[in-house]
C-alpha cells in the first residue's frame, strides 16, 4: 500500500471529496439542512460539512431525539462510506492507502450522541450506523448524485445549500427518508 505522502494531492482531493459528499448525500436523505461544504485549502486534501443546527437540544428520554442521534451517527458515518466508495473503483483503487485515518474526526463527533444513547457496545451502534450509510450511498440515485456533488467539490472546493438541493432534485429517484412521527 502507498503511503499517504505517496499519494497524488489530486487524488487525495478527490478523495476528500468523495467523504464529504457523503456527510451531504445522507443527511440530505434524512433531511438535514447543509449550509455549505468545503475542502480546506492549499490542497483540498481536509474538509468539512455544515448543517444548520438544531433548534433544540436532544433528551435521552425522547423517543425523537433517540433517533436524531441514530440518524447524525449515520450521517457522519457516511463520510468515511463515501470516501471508500472512491477508494475501492475508479482512480482512487490503485493508491488505497490502506486503513484510513480520515473518519477520527467523524468518531469524536460521533461521541456525545453514542453518550446520550448509551449503547451496551457502542462498536454495534456504530457499524448499524455505517451499514445505513452505506446503504443509502449506493442506491443507484443516490450514487448519481454522491458523484456530481463529489466532482463538484473536488473542482470547486465548496458547494452549498443551494447546489444541493438543485443537483439532488435533478437526480431521477433521489428520495428524502419519511419525516419523523
Amino acid at each position: 500500500m502507498p503511503s499517504l505522502d505517496a499519494i497524488p494531492p489530486a487524488i487525495r482531493r478527490a478523495a476528500c471529496a468523495f467523504h464529504e459528499a457523503g456527510h451531504i448525500v445522507v443527511g440530505w436523505h434524512h433531511g438535514r439542512a447543509i449550509t455549505h461544504a468545503w475542502l480546506r485549502p492549499p490542497h483540498g486534501v481536509s474538509g468539512e460539512t455544515c448543517f444548520a443546527p438544531y433548534h433544540r437540544g436532544f433528551q435521552p428520554d425522547r423517543a425523537g431525539d433517540r433517533r436524531r442521534a441514530e440518524v447524525e451517527i449515520t450521517i457522519l458515518s457516511a463520510g468515511h462510506c463515501g470516501e471508500m466508495i472512491y477508494w475501492n473503483e475508479g482512480p482512487g483503487l490503485k493508491w488505497y492507502p490502506g486503513e484510513l485515518h480520515s473518519h477520527a474526526d467523524d468518531l469524536a463527533q460521533m461521541q456525545p450522541f453514542i453518550a446520550l444513547l448509551q449503547p451496551p457496545e457502542a462498536g454495534l451502534l456504530r457499524a448499524r450506523c455505517t451499514r445505513a450509510a452505506t446503504a443509502i450511498l449506493y442506491q443507484p440515485a443516490m450514487r448519481q448524485a454522491h458523484a456530481a456533488i463529489a466532482g463538484r467539490l473536488r473542482d470547486a472546493s465548496r458547494i452549498g445549500a443551494d447546489e444541493v438541493e438543485a443537483m439532488m432534485a435533478g437526480v431521477a429517484g433521489a428520495q428524502r427518508a419519511p419525516p419523523e412521527r
